[in-house]
């Protein structure tokens, strides 16, 4: 690879997303909608693409302002309360208390940690088992940071359990999920296989 492979291997990863958390066929940038203020136009990246079902994702697409956005969380939030009958929605809060955790945690390079795959995978499943880390597999690579869940994890946030361990690596300054190899594929939920 010459100097410039770096880079450009770089580059191709920003453009992707930095392999973020998103909706298996979806890229993070066709999960944003340019058309909403801040609050909202980024509102799908990361875990609540993995709560939203395919007509969700693509309304949210659709909105013209934050006004109609703010609705479509509201309504988005009363379908995914699992106790609809009492006052709150703890799916909500949970999945906003962790968030919020994730943002303090896990954000870097400007990136949101609820937006990177890090607060993703937190976000969804909650903190795991344990943290260790391996030896890269590429020489001078950095070390990777791997999640160890189990295989008795309980469901998450959006009704799956979790893959068994999770390995992240440092790729220029963002922590990516390590998927055997850098790459710019999107994050791929537990049991799918990234394009060849």
């Amino acid at each position: 690879m010459n100097k410039r492979g770096p880079l450009l291997l770089l580059l191709l990863l920003l453009a992707a997303g930095c392999g973020g958390a998103s909706a298996p066929s979806r890229s993070r940038a066709e999960l944003i909608n340019p058309a909403l203020g801040p609050d909202y136009s980024d509102w799908l990246v990361g875990a609540a693409s993995r709560l939203a079902t395919p007509e969700e994702i693509n309304e949210l697409l659709t909105l013209k302002d934050d006004q109609q956005a703010a609705a479509f969380v509201e309504r988005f939030w009363q379908k995914h309360n699992p106790t609809p009958d009492k006052p709150g929605n703890p799916l909500r809060q949970e999945f906003e208390k962790r968030s919020a955790n994730a943002d303090r945690q896990f954000s870097e390079a400007g990136l949101l940690g609820r937006h990177s795959d890090r607060g993703t995978i937190y976000v969804l499943y909650g903190l795991p088992k344990k943290i260790d880390h391996e030896v890269s597999p590429v020489r001078n690579g950095p070390p990777l940071e791997v999640w160890v869940y189990g295989t008795d994890a309980p469901s998450g946030l959006d009704g799956k359990r979790p893959s068994p361990l999770y390995r992240f690596v440092k790729n220029g300054d963002v922590t990516v999920l390590y998927q055997g190899r850098v790459t710019a594929a999107p994050f791929l939920p537990p049991g799918e296989e990234p394009p060849q």
